[in-house]
């Protein structure tokens, strides 16, 4: 295959092997997609986050020994990652369709001493899905593409286990959040708002993706963690292989709407069909809980290691925090801060909404955005009268 630059990096535990990304510059900057092997270290919170999220699964479902399958492995930087810090796995599945990525896995697999816990592969991510699940499935399938993971959920559902985990990242963050609405369309079959939450109707728009698939199958789903970072998505969901269970995920799909006249916003259960006294409507999406409380705090949280970066770190905080607010889609301070002549910081909205007896917490999807049950006219008012 020739030869290219390659670089050691360190990342969590491991040390591995990936192409020198100073040789592939775009400007000043790296770029990984020119690279002959794709290797993100913006990723690293992404990987470090589900480090702490499989450990704690292995304990929330109290599974040990489990299979993980990584079908788009690049580097093999996360499989490694995965073997060496999530304390129960006994098999990485590793792959990738590019022989230099193949060879990657394989050195950096041998460079940590993980050849006992990791297997390779080289073929079409779907062709070892779905050898996975002819050979009985495995316990957690992690889907991290350059791009929509579309094409991959559908076989994902097929290899997972009854209460398996899938992880799902998306970097298609504009198509989703309605930079592009036709193409999400065509790609997620949902159409999106610009709303102000636009970027929370688009990881709705990417757990309603995973639901419908699911739902094909008489599959249920329930959302564990679901956050944005930067230019990409994530969701991790239980799959519950019980019809009985799949008919409560259809209880979590409808719209998102948005008034902005009222500032109210809201989620629709169900099909409603959009009139013109309701026009705005985005979706269909989930509606249901983005986050299990219970699994952030008495789990994940319980599993963010101090060698994490301090980003992994911090955004895995806000999501404990926030997980525990209301099922409202989040507002931002410039809309209740209107025609006040500045906008107030958000700790003071915060605080203003928490001294009149409601909720409000930060959200992560936005550094100016908070949830919160109170009415947001109200809010403004109180706002304006600090003028």
């Amino acid at each position: 295959m020739g030869e290219y630059p390659k670089a050691e990096v360190s990342e969590g535990l491991v040390s591995i092997i990936v192409p020198d990304l100073l040789k592939y510059l775009v400007g000043n900057r790296p770029e990984p997609a020119h690279a002959p092997v794709f290797y993100n270290p913006r990723m690293e919170v992404n990987r470090s986050l589900s480090i702490s999220i499989l450990n704690g699964y292995l304990s929330y479902v109290g599974r040990a020994g489990i299979t993980v399958c990584e079908p788009l492995s690049g580097t093999g930087v996360r499989a490694v990652r995965y073997a060496k810090e999530v304390y129960g796995i006994s098999r990485v599945i590793a792959n990738d369709i590019s022989e230099r990525a193949y060879e990657l896995i394989k050195l950096n697999a041998d460079k940590n001493g993980l050849n006992d816990i990791i297997v390779a592969y080289r073929d079409d991510a779907n062709n070892v899905l779905l050898r996975v699940a002819r050979e009985g499935g495995c316990d957690v399938i992690d889907i991290d593409p350059f791009g929509s993971p579309q094409p991959f959920i559908e076989n994902s559902l097929r290899a997972i286990k009854d209460q398996g985990l899938l992880c799902v990242t998306a970097t298609d963050v504009g198509v989703l959040s309605g930079k592009y609405p036709l193409k999400c369309v065509r790609r997620y079959g949902s159409l999106p708002q610009r709303f102000p939450f636009r970027f929370e109707v688009g990881v709705r728009i990417l757990i309603y993706a995973i639901a419908r698939y699911a739902l094909a199958m008489d599959y249920g789903v329930r959302p564990l963690v679901s956050f944005m970072d930067g230019h990409y998505y994530r969701v991790c969901a239980l799959v519950i292989k019980d019809r009985s269970y799949a008919v409560e995920t259809l209880k979590g799909l409808g719209y998102a709407y948005y008034r902005p006249s009222l500032l109210r916003r809201g989620l629709v259960q169900g099909f409603p069909i959009p009139n013109m006294a309701n026009p705005n409507l985005a979706g269909p999406l989930w509606v249901g809980d983005l986050w299990n409380a219970e699994f952030i705090n008495g789990y994940m949280l319980r599993n963010v290691r101090d060698y994490f970066s301090e980003r992994a770190r911090e955004l895995a905080g806000m999501l404990g925090e926030e997980s525990l607010s209301p099922n409202i889609p989040y507002a931002l301070t410039t809309e209740v801060s209107r025609d006040v002549g500045r906008e107030l910081p958000i700790n003071d909205v915060i605080s203003i909404i928490r001294r009149i007896g409601y909720q409000a917490y930060r959200s992560h999807f936005h550094p100016k955005g908070f949830r919160t049950d109170a009415d947001l006219m109200r809010v403004r008012d109180l706002v304006k009268q600090l003028k």
